[in-house]
């Protein structure tokens, strides 16, 4: 569950209930370092503290999603949560130089955020201790964020930027994307066990590296079955879910008309309208159930069709898992299915959807 916060530039900002264990941590731990001056402004300084701490965190997420949408990536959002924050792509980046830039630029903003906080801490240093406090914690906090998500496993940021290099490199994404996801399930393991053995040490700041270890390994295995399961459908293609057959009526005819409803029997809840012998367009369902019942008799399936241009198109020998992926990204129910110019077919997102959820069970159970 999340709280809508807001758009900046365009982009939802979310936050999720569990982030609010890491800001009452963080005004705990803060409150302590203001522990010089009286206790009203004690608590002040600490709750500005975590206020900026969140400010940071959206920065280093808010850049990734900028430049994903430069790149033309639609962003669904930003979510901060207890581990951090993620940035909701519509969609990877399609080559590696994109994903590189998007990968990297998360990072470098904390750094250049932390380079910041330190030149002001340095020249202010010795002004006021509050001041000098606030400025040093938020310079290690983006100096951290930034250097930790440089670490070469995914889904970090570094494993990202792991991941687009080996790709430029090889020309595989899939083998890029098994490199990175085992660094990350190994830097994650790491993470456990020297979590796990300084908190048997005591230092029971250790568990915490344990958890973020295991929600790396846990992120990095889900994204590996992911992307085999994509990579098993690679060989599959949008002909091989088009639908090639459908009934075609005149556009003069009335929505009335038992052709019609015979159309809408078969296994498509659409029927093709034909403008001067050729398909202009489709009448669904719903088109249907949108007319005024009163005015079927003498409404025609011209005067309420979507016309295929509408529609958008695909070609037949598209990857059916990134025609899925920029269905869903641009909530496209149906596009056609076009090869120099002429119709072969429709492909249904959900039918399509339904295809790939049952191939990729099937892998999963082998």
């Amino acid at each position: 569950m999340s709280i809508r916060l807001g758009k900046i530039f365009g982009i939802p900002i979310e936050v999720n209930y569990s982030w609010a264990l890491v800001c009452l941590l963080y005004i705990f731990l803060m409150s302590r370092q203001f522990g010089d001056i009286s206790p009203g402004w004690q608590w002040v300084m600490a709750v500005a503290a975590t206020a900026l701490f969140f400010l940071s965190v959206l920065a280093h997420e808010l850049a990734h999603s900028v430049v994903a949408v430069h790149e033309g990536i639609p962003v669904k959002g930003i979510t901060l949560f207890i581990f951090g924050g993620v940035s909701q792509l519509a969609h990877e980046a399609r080559r590696p130089f994109i994903e590189f830039l998007i990968a990297i630029v998360g990072p470098l903003t904390s750094i250049l955020l932390g380079l910041i906080l330190l030149a002001a801490w340095l020249s202010l240093r010795g002004w006021n201790h509050s001041l000098d406090t606030l400025l040093s914690s938020l310079f290690l906090v983006n100096m951290v964020l930034g250097v930790f998500n440089l670490l070469p496993g995914f889904p970090l940021d570094g494993g990202r930027v792991l991941r687009s290099i080996i790709w430029a490199v090889t020309g595989s994404y899939w083998r890029a994307t098994q490199i990175a996801s085992r660094t990350g399930q190994a830097i994650g393991s790491l993470l456990i066990i020297g979590g796990l053995a300084l908190a048997v040490q005591g230092q029971w700041g250790g568990i915490w590296f344990s958890f973020i270890g295991g929600f790396l390994f846990l992120t990095a295995t889900i994204s590996y079955r992911q992307e085999r399961s994509r990579e098993s459908l690679r060989p599959y293609q949008v002909a091989d879910v088009m639908t090639t057959e459908w009934c075609a009526l005149p556009g003069e005819t009335p929505l009335t008309s038992p052709l019609v409803a015979q159309g809408l029997s078969g296994g498509e809840d659409f029927v093709g309208v034909l403008v001067d012998n050729r398909v202009k367009g489709i009448v669904t369902r719903r088109q249907i159930a949108q007319a005024a019942r009163g005015s079927w008799s003498y409404t025609t399936l011209a005067q309420v069709m979507r016309p295929l241009s509408d529609l958008g198109s695909v070609a037949p020998n598209e990857a059916i898992f990134d025609v899925v992926e920029h269905m869903d990204a641009e909530r496209v129910e149906r596009s056609t299915v076009v090869k120099n110019g002429i119709l072969l077919g429709f492909i249904d997102r959900g039918h399509a959807r339904r295809f790939v959820r049952a191939f990729s069970s099937s892998k999963a159970g082998l």
